[in-house]
């Protein structure tokens, strides 16, 4: 049997193209940052303060941001129903024939998480179910198919592949960085061996791959499969990185995507294609998908300066002790140029991650970084505000809100 045309809808490779370009286009001084991706085409604004006014234009269509984001982490509470759904099917997975597996998972998952990308998906399943219906009722939508504001099935099994994904994920992470510790506990690895840890996510991957099947959704097993192949090449791309890649903006945010922006990019798009939605609201929800991930994981590289190990469940500056240049590194780097060879280096002499952490302390990284996690943020925001005013987009705003002030 002649297999189906792959249609370009089914994964927008425009939008992969879209942020690759995006990233190339970064340049390390800050002050320019933000008005080079935002002015499409225009000349680049030196002025940073006037290209922040910019991006806040951006978002001026939506009638109260602040408004919209108390309302909608009001709202969230709204999912916690298919959110533990959710949690009892992971846990189910493991009910038969594989002690060790439950084991193992059970062990990770007490120590808790924040569950953010099963809580994203169900989130964006409402807004775009909502968005929908309330197309459908003036008459001006082209999809046929009716939903209520509810979630459906597939999504919260959507839901339940995304968070199996993800942490499949960690499980190899922790062994790739030779983590001791996660979410103030013993790692898989340290506590059941490589081995296991290695089993034990191919297992996860195993399951969401069967339960990707089940949705019989082409687009939405090829996008997701799309994240699980970006994961991997995230991975590469911080091994086998050239040295020149290392101290550059693009290679950062270009390995951020992949790593992490990518898994929720497509998660939010899947969710859209489940619920039947037009392609401009597919395309909205993969890029607030894809724009939250980044300063997700942003966030995170702050907190690697910013707390301590009690608070984050790892050590304090891991990311350079296993030979990284988050953000605040290379905004900092402009500040004290002695970082390059530091960075180059990977941090692999002794004492250099010490005075990286010095070097940081000093410079201007931090307070660069969490302006450049804003910037993301309300690219999210801007993302969102295409669907139709409902308490599931809010909601959306309202996650967008906490996903930037978390402190753990």
């Amino acid at each position: 049997m002649t297999p189906a045309p792959r249609k370009e809808t089914w994964v927008p490779r425009s939008t992969i193209d879209k942020f690759k370009s995006m990233v190339k286009r970064v340049p390390v001084s800050f002050e320019t940052l933000v008005p080079d991706i935002v002015m499409k085409g225009a000349e680049r604004v030196e002025n940073f303060h006037k290209g922040i006014e910019d991006v806040e234009g951006l978002i001026q269509n939506i009638d109260d941001i602040s408004h919209m984001s108390a309302n909608g982490i009001n709202s969230l509470k709204f999912i916690n129903k298919d959110l533990d759904l959710v949690g009892k099917r992971i846990s189910s997975l493991f009910d038969r024939d594989h002690p060790i597996l439950r084991s193992v998972t059970e062990y990770f998952f007490k120590a808790g998480g924040k569950r953010i990308r099963p809580v994203m998906v169900l989130t964006m399943a409402r807004a775009v179910l909502a968005h929908v219906e309330a197309m459908q009722e003036s008459g001006s939508s082209k999809v046929k198919t009716s939903f209520d504001t509810h979630t459906i099935p597939t999504q919260v099994q959507l839901a339940q592949i995304t968070e199996l994904i993800h942490t499949a994920s960690l499980f190899h992470d922790d062994i790739i960085d030779v983590s001791d510790t996660r979410r103030g506990q013993k790692t898989v690895n340290s506590a059941y061996g490589n081995r296991v840890a290695v089993l034990s996510g191919d297992f996860l991957l195993a399951r969401s791959a069967i339960l990707l099947a089940e949705l019989e959704d082409p687009r939405v097993i090829t996008g997701m499969a799309t994240s699980i192949e970006h994961l991997c090449g995230g991975e590469l791309l911080q091994i086998k990185s050239t040295k020149n890649d290392l101290a550059t903006f693009a290679y950062y945010i270009e390995k951020t995507f992949y790593k992490t922006g990518s898994l929720m990019a497509y998660a939010c798009q899947s969710a859209a294609q489940l619920a039947g939605a037009e392609d401009d609201i597919v395309q909205a929800a993969f890029e607030y998908g894809g724009y939250l991930g980044i300063a997700f994981q942003i966030v995170d590289d702050l907190l690697d300066f910013q707390q301590n190990e009690s608070t984050t469940g790892k050590p304090v500056g891991v990311d350079m002790e296993n030979g990284h240049a988050t953000a605040p590194v290379l905004y900092a780097m402009d500040e004290f140029p002695e970082l390059r060879e530091l960075i180059l280096r990977r941090f692999k002499n002794e004492g250099d991650a010490a005075k990286g952490l010095e070097l940081v302390a000093k410079s201007r990284g931090i307070e660069k970084t969490q302006r450049l996690v804003e910037f993301y943020q309300k690219k999210a925001i801007e993302a969102a505000s295409k669907l139709r005013d409902s308490d599931a987009r809010d909601a959306l705003v309202g996650l967008a809100d906490l996903v930037v002030k978390r402190t753990s």
